[in-house]
């Protein structure tokens, strides 16, 4: 008798989703390598382990318990999917709707025209405490449409502040009896700033690669020749037990100091007291509920401060869930989205950060180079700060930070970028996010040796975030000089005199020159899959 497929994406490796069984009787399950999403860019080796490696992981682990189940390598998601309905015979397919715009499209298309020969029944990937998100995105749209409608002055634009507090009182999360925050206040950010010049971040939870992974390792350096960085020293979670012990270690070690430094920067400690669970959560290893739960529930034992508790809770309830929402509501414009006219190709130092004398930037670039990753501030404040000022265009740094972050989707890589880093898309940002080199150097040792003056504004060594800043702000002032917060800024640049503003602009001039893009280009296939 012909009995349902379930396919798993590389998205979906979680048990409780409702695209996997429960039991063996139930039907097979088919998990697809799209050849043409691993050809699309140049992906991070080892963000391409550990996407190879979990897959393989988790259909070890069902297939231990009983399961049918078929690893298929096609030319696209869909066409593995039919290659196993053909074989097995299978009477429909269960699947959970994908995280990307185009390869869901295809999906809804398939379930409407049935294409695949048999019906394609999709699953909502949010919504409840086992799903990987919390919301549907139906319910973060009936959120989104009425609140741009009535309560802004510009229809166009979404907070994520006043996201946050809903999500906050519609989950309980941190509030107290009477429906009012713990604490007082929803955010305690404006606590959460300590430089950690003189601290010492704690030991990470590590995962040396068993067997499984070591031959992943193996097959991405020998048929991923275009791949960036290197397979060596991969130590990611790759299973859920392993993504569950790298939460309980997080919430041992590194907690405590999770809130007063998660925006701190040191040299050579690319970790600090950072989780490192967005790879886990965008696998569907971890869920969002338990892991939040999981903190509320160190905190009410009072080994979690609250700022600290609160900030971590904010990571997920308010910033994931708010950038999936608007990746959906904003798709497929969101791509295509330029507020500023940003047309700069990519500096090569992004890709090969031996290029720049910048310590900054060649610390943070090379990290990501060397391991894949880079916490939230390295991505906002020096690595997406640079690409602002020197007028990036959006997709060029899109495409690099899905590429080489190993926790980087589109879904969520997109709207940080185009966003938050370049305010490309000012839906849901007031001003961009810009900072001249005082805020690098106040939050990190990074300019401790680099060979650059982080208080020069002119001059051969000067800074370049310096004239950099000053030169994006002049050339933005109609649009910027409109929000108070920025307006300041202009009488600084007002009381300087003609000679000085004309150095500053010279040497900005002089930097964008200097910043040349990779001799080889890299080919990028934003549907591919």
């Amino acid at each position: 008798m012909p009995r349902p497929a379930f396919f798993v994406g590389p998205w979906d490796l979680n048990r409780a989703f409702p695209c996997v069984p429960d039991d063996p009787a139930e039907g097979s399950v088919v998990l697809v390598e799209s050849e043409a999403k691993g050809a699309a860019p140049p992906w991070h080796a080892k963000k391409l382990v550990l996407v190879l490696s979990a897959m393989r992981h988790f259909a070890a682990e069902l297939e231990a318990d009983g399961f049918d189940v078929e690893i298929v390598r096609a030319p696209t998601y869909l066409e593995g999917i039919a290659r196993h309905v053909e074989e097995r015979g299978a009477s429909e397919v269960h699947a959970m709707r994908p995280r990307e715009w185009a390869i869901d499209r295809r999906f809804v298309e398939a379930a409407e025209d049935g294409r695949l020969g048999v019906p394609l029944l999709l699953h909502d990937d949010g919504g409840a405490a086992g799903r990987p998100f919390l919301l549907t995105r139906e319910e973060f749209a009936a959120w989104a449409r009425p609140y741009a409608e009535k309560e802004r002055k510009d229809p166009q634009v979404w907070r994520q502040d006043v996201f946050y507090r809903w999500m906050r009182k519609r989950t309980g999360w941190l509030m107290d009896e009477a429906g009012k925050p713990l604490g007082g206040k929803y955010s305690f950010d404006a606590q959460n700033r300590k430089p950690a010049k003189g601290e010492t971040p704690p030991a990470r939870t590590r995962f040396p690669p068993d067997a499984i992974t070591q031959g992943m390792m193996g097959r991405v350096a020998a048929h991923f020749p275009h791949a960036w960085g290197s397979v060596q020293g991969f130590d990611w979670p790759v299973t859920r037990a392993q993504a569950r012990s790298a939460l309980e270690g997080f919430l041992a070690h590194a907690a405590e100091g999770f809130g007063p430094y998660q925006d701190a920067m040191l040299a050579d400690e690319p970790w600090m007291w950072h989780a490192l669970l967005g790879s886990s959560l965008n696998l569907g290893l971890l869920t969002p509920h338990e892991v939040c739960a999981a903190a509320l529930e160190v905190h009410a034992a009072g080994r979690m401060p609250l700022g600290s508790c609160e900030g971590f809770v904010r990571q997920i309830l308010g910033w994931r869930e708010f950038m999936r929402g608007v990746y959906w509501e904003r798709m497929p414009a969101m791509r295509e989205a330029n507020t500023l006219g940003a047309g700069r190709p990519l500096p090569a130092f992004y890709w090969e950060p031996e290029r720049t004398e910048m310590r900054c930037l060649r610390q943070c670039a090379g990290q990501v180079k060397e391991t894949g990753y880079a916490h939230h501030i390295q991505r906002l404040m020096v690595l997406g700060n640079f690409a602002l000022l020197a007028g990036v265009a959006p997709l060029e740094l899109s495409h690099w930070f899905w590429a080489g972050f190993v926790d980087a989707y589109e879904w969520v890589e997109l709207p940080n970028v185009h966003g938050m880093a370049l305010y490309a898309d000012d839906t849901f940002t007031t001003k961009p996010y810009a900072a001249a080199a005082s805020y690098v150097s106040k939050m990190s040792d990074y300019c401790k040796g680099c060979r650059y003056d982080p208080k020069a504004r002119v001059g051969e060594d000067a800074c370049p975030f310096n004239p950099l800043f000053w030169s994006f702000m002049a050339r933005h002032r109609e649009r910027l000089s409109r929000n108070p917060r920025v307006a300041a800024l202009f009488r600084t640049w007002d009381r300087w005199d003609e000679g000085h503003r004309e150095a500053i602009e010279a040497t900005a001039a002089r930097v964008r020159e200097g910043l040349v893009p990779l001799e080889a280009g890299w080919r990028f296939d934003d549907d591919a899959g």
